[in-house]
């Protein structure tokens, strides 16, 4: 397994081409969550953003270049609420859940790990759900009355010569006809199932922030984590053992890992960290006096110099890109045909429909 850095590779798909000094592999990933049931743009409506048919188009267009591209989702996906009222809104929702089903099934979805709201119509339903579905539902610690697993919980995606660990887990959350095992020993058996079967695990996780402040500091044999269940972006993956990534919220950004690699020796360098550290040591020569101590700006200048060595000489690479959502990312027709029928179903069961072309960009 990969060391510290190494756990970014948790975003790749594969891709190679020859630079003159030997073959290195590309490999793109994108990944969601806590999307809520948003299948349109939302926020801000000067300026909206997101939508299953601009996410189709960024993906699509990533295939269609010649990246071997995969999409993971950390879960909230299906609903926005953990309750939601019998009845007519009971309906709408479900047939809202089944409208993003249908366009991830176009999309392309890799792994889905559930979060506490997609039990929102129950476990019945959420099983209906991954019958439909086309990409695999995992999760080590969802489990029925029995405590037996619901899920599979975890993949093994291969692509080129790297095997990549995917894990599924959730914190405790309560819900009918579902017990939630302990997630941190939940994910140490699947570890421990993945560790001679793989290159490098990622784990999916929608964690409560308790969970996240415990996952933090744990030492976990992981190499990447996502997580879901909070509306926080991360510029980068942070200084925990391993890269810690938050997605935002309502599926308004897309987040794109791009991993490129040389060799499985040298460890991953995480260049967005690295950026971080080296204008945050330019900020402070520049917010410091004339008179400052000389000594001082050569240290900061020291570490700049430091850091960019760590960047120039790395043979192995990870990248991170937030995509807006916003209309400068044309509607892929297909899915918003998908959306836009399903819209219609939920008005003929009596809910509310606002007008399907208001945020589209025809």
């Amino acid at each position: 397994m990969f060391n510290y850095f190494l756990i970014c590779l948790f975003v790749i798909s594969s891709f190679s081409f020859s630079n003159g000094e030997g073959d290195i592999t590309h490999i793109r990933f994108y990944i969601s969550g806590d999307v809520k049931g948003e299948t349109e743009p939302c926020g801000w409506k000067k300026k909206p953003a997101g939508g299953l048919a601009r996410k189709c188009t960024v993906v699509k267009n990533s295939m269609e270049s010649g990246y071997n591209t995969l999409v993971l989702d950390a879960g909230n996906l299906f609903f926005k609420l953990e309750k939601i009222d019998p009845g007519v809104s009971m309906d709408v929702a479900k047939e809202n859940a089944m409208t993003i089903v249908k366009s991830f099934n176009y999309i392309s979805c890799d792994a889905f790990s559930p979060g506490p709201k997609d039990f929102s119509a129950g476990l019945e339903f959420a099983k209906k759900l991954q019958q439909e579905s086309n990409f695999d539902f995992i999760s080590c610690n969802i489990a029925d009355s029995k405590s037996n697993l619901i899920f599979k919980p975890y993949k093994i995606v291969e692509k080129e010569n790297f095997k990549i660990g995917i894990i599924g887990a959730t914190s405790t959350f309560v819900s009918d006809d579902i017990y939630v095992l302990d997630p941190f020993e939940s994910i140490k058996n699947s570890i421990i199932d993945l560790k001679s079967k793989t290159d490098f695990i990622i784990l999916l996780f929608s964690s409560s922030d308790q969970d996240y402040k415990k996952i933090s500091k744990s030492d976990l044999e992981v190499d990447f984590v996502v997580r879901s269940n909070t509306r926080r972006k991360s510029r980068d993956g942070g200084n925990s053992v391993f890269p810690i990534y938050s997605t935002g919220d309502r599926g308004k950004v897309l987040y794109q890992f791009d991993f490129k690699s040389t060799n499985k020796v040298d460890p991953i360098v995480d260049l967005p960290y690295y950026n971080k550290l080296i204008n945050l040591e330019k900020k402070r020569i520049q917010n410091m006096s004339s008179d400052a101590d000389v000594s001082l700006i050569n240290s900061y200048n020291d570490n700049i110099q430091k850091y960019n060595n760590i960047i120039n000489q790395a043979k192995n690479t990870i990248q991170v890109k937030q995509i807006t959502l916003d209309k400068s990312i044309q509607d892929n027709p297909y899915v918003l045909k998908i959306v836009d029928e399903g819209k219609i179903k939920t008005r003929n069961l009596g809910g509310p429909m606002e007008d399907p072309h208001r945020w589209h960009n025809h």
